[in-house]
């Protein structure tokens, strides 16, 4: 995932290991749902689709994930050759299960874009204009860049406190200035935010303060997630360790009180804060893996429901105390990539395929800034209001055994559906659990969030984080293959319960007005 890994896909992504995870799901009992939602379509042969969903397998899925998550991908980093390597693949085993190349001009590939902002670090500056003494803050040691639009900003320091300020009516103290905010210790999305709510509280520039209780060399792991950032900030954004910047804001005239505790009102300091922060513009093109399984109903073929996951991870990086410094991202998310090829290749055995035609979406990325879904939610390939519906998977293989969490189901007609297979298969024996942290708005910060922008229902299957989320030990021995496996043939059936449904799934009640409500704050 991304963002601590919830972060979205980009913060979190771009904090490594520095953020709380949610709790797994708890194990439960498979929960009932309303008998209206049929598991079985009337007239589907349910020995064939048993028989297809038999072919999938912890074997089958395991090796997809091993191959995916082997060193010798190194971590398939957005833009790498690896990736390359791994949409080669993907695009192979698709082509040969007989399924469409619905990328661009008949490939299975489409390439998009990836702008990635490097700071300079040798100019990278803090300072105090005109103040004498005090330790520097140093680029990677104890400041770090979030990449802006902007090089350069200077302006009176406001120390307002905590960052949730940012959001409350302050619409004189920052004009012109440059915001001084405290962040909690499990960053979240503040880092992205904040940026644009400062913004448009009129700040000309923003310094986030890290938290005292993160370990030290969390302003260098911060560093180096940001420094090949796919995104801008409106202003230059720099963070700072607690301890450079009690150093800093002394200078700028604070006092012992002032930085005591959060300020019960903004505190405009005597100082002038320079912040520096250029970056360097690289642009490449990366490839998401597009493949369509035609429908077999005339008029419903033209109809698609997109099954996707984000088959890149974070690539290499510093070694751990074992020397290991490929960051292989088994579950994160070779095992969702591993599931949508396995659901495709069930889905294909069908003598009578689904009424509506199912895409596999592999999109790379994610770990960026969810930039490959975004790309192709603006630039499909295929028409996307004649997409009724998107499944996304993303961490599918740790965890409780019998458990996996449906984000979003109360939205849509997805979530009742899903629980009612589950419940009629015993042989799943998987509970579709709720959603343990609604509060961190997990619908918003994953692939499918492409298609919700669009009006799309959808439902997004993840067994949450673990100890090894953006870790080295992200290894597919940790991976529950069996679990995957149950929950690959939970998607198969899914698919084609939808697929070959005559209506389109549809949104629950103001389903759809609460999420374009959520959509609004949203920083994609």
């Amino acid at each position: 995932m991304t963002t601590r890994r919830l972060l979205p896909r980009a913060a979190a992504a771009l904090l490594l290991g520095t953020c709380a995870a949610p709790p797994p799901p708890a194990e439960a009992p498979a929960p009932t749902a309303p008998a209206t939602v049929p598991a079985t379509p009337a007239g589907v042969d349910s020995a064939a689709l048993r028989t297809a969903a038999a072919t999938i397998t912890a074997a089958t899925v395991r090796d997809r994930i091993a191959f995916l998550a082997s060193d010798a991908m190194r971590g398939r980093d957005t833009p790498s050759p690896e990736l390359e390597r791994a949409a080669e693949y993907l695009a192979a085993e698709l082509r040969g299960m007989g399924l469409q190349p619905a990328g661009d001009a008949g490939s299975y590939l489409q390439r998009y874009p990836l702008r990635q902002m490097m700071p300079d670090s040798a100019r990278v500056a803090l300072t105090v204009v005109g103040a004498r003494g005090g330790a520097p803050a140093v680029y990677g040691r104890n400041l770090f860049v979030v990449p802006s639009s902007a090089d350069s900003a200077r302006g009176q320091a406001v120390l307002l406190g905590p960052v949730a300020r940012l959001s409350d009516d302050v619409p004189d103290a920052l004009a012109g200035k440059v915001a001084v905010v405290t962040l909690g210790p499990n960053l979240g999305m503040e880092l992205l935010m904040a940026p644009r709510d400062a913004h448009r509280a009129g700040a000309v520039g923003l310094v986030m303060v890290l938290d005292p209780s993160l370990p030290p060399e969390a302003v260098s792991s911060i560093a180096g997630q940001l420094a090949e950032s796919s995104f801008e900030m409106p202003i230059p954004t720099l963070g700072v360790s607690a301890a450079a910047a009690r150093t800093l804001l002394r200078a700028a005239g604070a006092t012992d009180a002032a930085l005591a505790g959060p300020p019960a009102a903004p505190v405009a300091l005597p100082g002038t804060l320079r912040l520096a922060a250029p970056i360097r513009r690289v642009e490449h093109r990366v490839p998401n893996v597009v493949a369509v399984l035609p429908g077999s109903d005339p008029e419903l073929r033209d109809e698609y429901v997109v099954l996707s996951a984000h088959f890149d991870h974070v690539g290499v990086g510093a070694p751990n105390a074992q020397g290991d410094s490929i960051f292989n991202g088994a579950d994160d998310d070779a095992s969702g990539t591993a599931v949508i090829v396995e659901v495709a290749r069930a889905l294909s055995r069908l003598e009578r395929k689904p009424a509506r035609s199912v895409v596999v979406l592999a999109v790379s990325g994610e770990e960026k800034g969810l930039v490959g879904s975004l790309w192709y939610g603006e630039h499909p390939t295929l028409p996307m209001d004649r997409v009724v519906a998107n499944v996304n998977l993303d961490m599918v293989g740790r965890n409780a055994p019998d458990s996996v969490v449906a984000v979003g189901e109360e939205y849509t007609s997805l979530g009742p559906l899903a629980h009612r297979i589950a419940a009629a298969d015993p042989s799943l024996r998987l509970a579709i659990a709720p959603d343990p942290v609604p509060h961190e708005e997990l619908f918003f910060r994953s692939d499918h969030l492409a298609f919700l922008k669009r009006g799309v229902p959808a439902i997004f299957f993840t067994t949450l984080l673990h100890p090894d989320y953006h870790g080295q030990d992200d290894e597919v021995e940790k991976i529950d293959a069996d679990k995957a496996a149950r929950i690959a043939r939970l998607v198969f059936l899914l698919t084609h319960a939808v697929a070959d449904a005559p209506q389109r799934p549809t949104w629950q009640g103001d389903g759809l007005e609460r999420v374009r409500r959520m959509l609004e704050r949203s920083p994609f």
